[in-house]
């Protein structure tokens, strides 16, 4: 299938793809006679790891190594494993820290002062 096709099925842009060969996220896929890439079964499967491990959090160069791992002949559930704790750990840190942010949010409406102020006695009265 043409680069068109494989984009359309899988909802991404051309260009994406096109990304995801040049750093080496994807094999270069063989060209017909026109020079007109021709990608197989095996990249639509591919992309579609891309776009799975994209969607719970893994970046682009993390997904590149896990690629690496299996086409090495290793499994890389290790190392995914790994990363799904370290990501689980990340995200409960993002949460303390938005629950942090919103409660200071919230004192903020409750303690409105009206004091003077540069611009706004909301956010200057942070402490």
């Amino acid at each position: 299938m043409r680069i068109g096709e494989l984009a359309k099925r899988l909802g991404l842009n051309p260009k994406t793809l096109r990304y995801w060969e040049e750093i080496g996220l994807l094999p270069p896929p063989l060209r017909n006679s026109s020079g007109y890439r021709i990608y197989t079964e095996e990249h639509l499967k591919l992309c579609e790891f891309v776009l799975k491990a994209k969607s719970v959090g893994f970046k682009l160069e993390e997904i590149k190594e896990i690629i690496s791992l299996r086409s090495s002949g290793r499994t890389p559930c290790g190392c995914v494993e790994e990363r799904i704790r370290e990501k689980i750990q990340e995200i409960d840190r993002l949460i303390e820290e938005l629950n942090s942010r919103r409660e200071l949010l919230k004192n903020l409406l409750k303690e409105r002062r009206e004091v003077p102020a540069s611009v706004c006695p909301f956010i200057e009265s942070i402490g």
